[in-house]
């Protein structure tokens, strides 16, 4: 029986040329070729050759990320590997909706070029960042920032300790004080803008209004809401809850805590980087967990699934 969850990452796992090495594979190729065609931007230009501080922009990072996201899996789904859920942080939450077949590829991408495009112009009207706080919390945080009467907030919840603060640029040296009095470690994040936030309520109203014009579909497998980490089970649930997604927090404690009582036993990060991974890897230390951001990690992760497969199917012969 499946029991594998595709984790799809976020904004952050962007880096130079990570798509270059996967756009000689055919199948990746043709992917990021429908999304660039969709979207009526480069793709291929930013995942191959961009250089870091331009690929940083908000509006080119969510894209690169979604079309990478995208075109490893659909390597995946060549070698007919699947699995019964998927989970994404953030903008991958976008990626999840679309391989569970919540929304068609040109729909997924139009909208996330459009969050990207919002988000980007969010910071002109209010400049935004981001820091992590470590060590701390999210009751502990969410008080500090409270009494400090800071236009800041908990963005991520990536652990129990380990939580993304979001808000106003000009007041994230105040927090990042008053956090580390109370017992924190403080790490910027190179962002500029405050994600999931309240200061973004006017670009979420408007991407609201985009969301509407997208048809969405009862999802395929299981897919969690990343503001609860409860289950969506119907289209206009998902819609519903896609139109707070901008400015709700991302409780990605949740979503992991909510897998493994499904019986999830095995995970896989489709895209770059290894964030993800690596949050799995802190909520549960003997989780196994396979990662994919680069055509040699997919290709050994692969071979070992198929592996995996054809001995399930021999064992089954067998008996």
């Amino acid at each position: 029986m499946n029991t594998t969850c595709w984790l799809f990452p976020g904004q952050g796992s962007q880096r130079q040329a990570m798509g270059k090495d996967f756009l000689q594979i055919p199948t990746f190729y043709k992917v990021i070729e429908e999304i660039e065609t969709a979207c009526n931007l480069p793709v291929t230009q930013y995942i191959s050759s961009l250089r870091e501080n331009d690929l940083k922009q908000t509006d080119r990072a969510q894209l690169s990320i979604f079309a990478m996201s995208m075109g490893v899996a659909a390597c995946l789904q060549e070698k007919h590997l699947s699995s019964i859920a998927v989970a994404g942080h953030s903008l991958g939450h976008f990626s999840a909706l679309t391989i569970a077949g919540v929304l068609d590829l040109k729909d997924a991408s139009m909208l996330v070029r459009e969050r990207g495009r919002l988000m980007l112009s969010a910071n002109a009207r209010q400049a935004g960042g981001m820091g992590v706080v470590q060590g701390l919390s999210e009751t502990v945080v969410n008080d500090c920032l409270e009494k400090g009467d800071l236009d800041i907030w908990p963005a991520n919840v990536n652990l129990f300790d380990q939580i993304v603060v979001s808000g106003r640029a000009d007041q994230l040296n105040q927090a990042k004080d008053v956090l580390i009095a109370a017992g924190g470690r403080w790490i910027p994040l190179n962002v500029s803008g405050a994600f999931h936030t309240p200061l973004l309520d006017e670009e979420a109203e408007a991407f609201a209004d985009i969301i509407d014009t997208v048809t969405f579909h009862k999802p395929e497998r299981v897919v969690l809401s990343n503001s609860t980490g409860r289950i969506l089970h119907s289209p206009e649930d998902i819609r519903d809850d896609l139109k707070k997604h901008m400015t709700s927090r991302v409780s990605w404690f949740q979503v992991m805590a909510k897998l493994s009582c499904l019986g999830i036993s095995e995970y896989c990060e489709v895209g770059p980087g290894k964030v993800l991974t690596s949050l799995l890897l802190r909520h549960s230390r003997k989780t196994p967990v396979g990662s994919t951001g680069t055509p040699t990690l997919l290709n050994r992760y692969m071979q070992k699934q198929c592996d995996s497969i054809k001995a399930n199917s021999l064992n089954e012969d067998a008996t």
